[in-house]
C-alpha cells in the first residue's frame, strides 16, 4: 500500500512518499503495515519511487542505475530517454507478466508482477519527471500537468493536487519550495482522509537543477512543512469561521504511524 507524488518545478523535481508497506501472499494481507524507505537515491543524480511489487521495483530501480552507469540516457530529447527506459521495463517485466497470466487461473492474483514506477532525472541538465505504468508505457509531467501521483491514496491524491495547484499557480510552474509544500500536503491530507493504506512518516526528496543533485530531506524539513500547512488551514478557519478556530493550539496533526486497513 502506497501513495507516491511527483511535482515537476521550474527549478527541479520533488518526490515525496508515504513509509507504510503491507505484507501481502496471493493477494491477501499477512501481516501489518511496516515502515520502509519508499524513494530511492539511485545515483546523485536520479530519484526513484515504486508502487506494487517489491521485488519488481528492485529489478527495476536496478535496470535504470545500470543504463546511467552506462551513459545509456545520454540523448537530446527527453521523450528519448523515456522510451528508453519504458522500453527496458516493459522487456524486464514481460516474462513475468506472461508467467502471470499463466497461472491467474490457478492463483487468482498477478499483483506480485505488477509495479508502477516514478523517476527524475536531467536531460541535458534539465530536471524531468518520468512516470512508467506496468508495462512500462511512459508519460512525461509537463508545466501544463506538473504532478503525477501513484498508489492506494490516488483518488484522492489526484483532486487535492488540482486543487492546489488552481489555488497556488494555475498559471504557472512551482518553485521547489512550493513544491515540497504541495507534496507534503496532500501525502498528509491523504492519510489523514483515506480509509486505509496510507501511513507512517513523510518521506521527502528534490533533484535540484541549481545544485545540480538530488537531497533526501530529514524529519525536521517536513515537520517544518507540516508547520506551514496547519498554519495555512488555521488561517482559512479563522476567514471562514474566527470562532472555530478560536484557542487553536499552532500544532500541525501528525500523520498517523500506521493507518487501518
Amino acid at each position: 500500500m502506497t501513495l507516491i507524488v511527483g511535482i515537476l518545478c521550474r527549478d527541479g523535481v520533488v518526490m515525496a512518499s508515504d513509509s507504510a508497506a503491507t505484507f501481502a501472499a496471493s493477494g491477501l494481507k499477512t501481516i501489518g503495515q511496516q515502515e520502509i524507505p519508499k524513494i530511492h537515491k539511485l545515483s546523485d543524480l536520479i530519484l526513484y519511487s515504486c508502487t506494487g511489487a517489491v521485488g519488481m521495483a528492485q529489478l527495476i530501480a536496478n535496470e535504470i542505475k545500470t543504463g546511467w552507469d552506462k551513459k545509456e540516457f545520454q540523448v537530446s530529447a527527453p521523450e528519448e530517454v523515456m522510451n528508453r527506459i519504458g522500453k527496458k521495463i516493459a522487456q524486464l517485466v514481460s516474462p513475468y507478466l506472461q508467467s502471470a497470466n499463466l497461472t491467474r487461473p490457478l492463483v487468482g492474483d498477478v499483483s506480485a508482477s505488477l509495479c508502477k514506477s516514478l523517476v527524475a532525472m536531467p536531460v541535458k541538465n534539465v530536471p524531468c519527471l518520468f512516470s512508467f505504468d506496468y508495462n512500462g508505457a511512459p508519460e512525461r509531467s509537463t508545466p501544463e500537468l506538473p504532478f503525477v501521483s501513484m498508489g492506494i491514496g490516488q483518488p484522492i491524491a489526484d483532486p487535492f493536487l488540482a486543487f492546489l495547484k488552481r489555488l497556488l499557480w494555475e498559471k504557472t510552474v512551482p518553485t521547489l519550495g512550493e513544491g515540497r509544500l504541495v507534496a507534503v500536503w496532500t501525502i498528509n491530507h491523504v492519510g489523514l482522509t483515506n480509509p486505509g493504506g496510507v501511513g507512517g512518516p513523510i518521506q521527502l526528496a528534490t533533484l535540484s537543477a541549481k545544485e545540480g543533485k538530488v537531497t533526501i530531506l530529514n524529519e525536521n524539513d517536513v515537520q517544518e512543512h507540516l508547520q506551514q500547512i496547519h498554519s495555512a488551514e488555521l488561517a482559512l478557519k479563522n476567514g471562514l469561521r474566527p470562532s472555530a478556530a478560536a484557542g487553536e493550539q499552532a500544532i500541525p496533526p501528525e500523520i498517523p504511524k500506521v493507518c487501518g486497513t
